[in-house]
């Protein structure tokens, strides 16, 4: 049964008071026109209950506009959305066309910091999210009493002798949702086994992000990545989030989660006021079966203060590094590789309180 108005709907309730289901929920294709932005494809995808947000089939299907009765959820850097025409791979070039996002996706040959792999060079966090999407696929309509909304596109990543990698992207969402269901299938066309990494950068900002947020998940241990994330209080305070700092320098950890027996776990940004008194919250659902690596990625400084909480089947300290330990995942030829990403927001002390059991129980 649809929800909408904090009222459950049949198809033939709804549609009688209606005309065109748009009215209150729906997606909207267009092409961004402005800047550097100006040719890249998006959707905006409204679902009624409050929660809205933006795909880019121009940019690997990544997300970068997200929010919930009215409240931004994602942060966005001061790049804005730059058409893929101008990327630049070298080094950590990528960061000129890094407008964060709630999603920016990092692979699929390559995520994580720049390094040389067998004599290849590859920059920070690899082409997906600068790379276009095939095959776009638009869907919304009843299925029973329920209205559904699914988005899809397929991203290739090929090189001519080397790698051929095909990702392709599903969104599903509903009227009355509060999120989505993220479901990629990664597919190694070629007859090689190919390095598969993959690295879900969400990115959260304000007024989410703000002083006295907290992290809450099944944590059974976190570490620093290097010694910038040890300073002062590093590792004991990775957890909490804090007024912003001039000068602020990235500290990134690594944690490792508990799960069910099923390998399904959960990681949540939680802020128990936002400014008006109400509770927000985000959760991001996922197993790891599928993405056994949880990096957090804390950056904040004064004018870019944002926090990513990223599931992904890599450390993200480059290609080549990976190798040389001998931790670099492969996909076999003609192979493929699923994940599938629950994202919800939660928005009562009633729903807030039951995340907190929820991870408390996993632990």
């Amino acid at each position: 049964m649809a929800r909408y108005l904090g009222k459950t709907w049949t198809r033939e309730g709804l549609r009688s008071l209606v005309g065109d289901l748009a009215q209150v929920a729906g997606a909207r294709p267009s092409v961004l026109s402005d800047g550097k932005a100006e040719g890249v494809r998006a959707v905006e995808v409204y679902t009624g209950s409050g929660f809205a947000f933006t795909v880019l089939p121009g940019r690997g299907m990544d997300i970068p506009f997200a929010s919930y009765e009215g409240k931004s959820l994602s942060f966005l850097s001061g790049t804005g959305i730059t058409h893929p025409g101008y990327y630049e791979e070298p080094g950590l070039a990528w960061l000129r066309g890094f407008y964060a996002g709630l999603l920016t996706t990092c692979g699929i040959a390559n995520a994580g910091a720049p390094s040389t792999d067998r004599g290849r060079p590859f920059g920070l966090h690899g082409r997906f999210s600068n790379t276009a999407a095939e095959d776009l696929s638009v869907k919304q309509g009843w299925e029973g009493d329920e209205y559904l909304i699914r988005i899809s596109g397929s991203v290739r990543e090929a090189s001519a002798m080397n790698e051929h990698l095909v990702l392709t992207r599903t969104f599903e969402t509903r009227l009355g949702a509060r999120g989505f269901r993220l479901h990629d299938v990664v597919e190694n066309r070629g007859f090689e086994e190919q390095p598969l990494m993959l690295l879900y950068h969400f990115n959260y900002g304000y007024p989410l992000l703000a002083p006295g947020a907290r992290i809450v998940g099944p944590f059974r241990s976190s570490a620093a990545r290097d010694e910038e994330a040890r300073k002062g209080r590093g590792v004991e305070e990775c957890l909490a989030i804090g007024e912003p700092v001039a000068g602020y320098q990235e500290k990134v950890f690594f944690h490792d989660l508990a799960a069910d027996a099923q390998g399904r776990t959960l990681v949540a940004l939680v802020n128990r006021d936002v400014g008006d008194g109400s509770p927000l919250a985000i959760v991001e659902r996922f197993s790891v079966k599928e993405l056994p690596v949880f990096t957090e990625w804390k950056m904040v400084r004064k004018g870019f203060y944002v926090l990513g909480l990223e599931p992904g089947n890599v450390s993200p300290l480059g290609r080549g590094v990976l190798r040389d330990r001998g931790t670099l995942p492969m996909l076999a030829g003609q192979q493929t590789y699923s994940v599938t990403i629950d994202f919800e927001v939660l928005d009562t002390p009633e729903e807030v309180a039951a995340l907190e059991r929820e991870a408390a129980a996993l632990r």
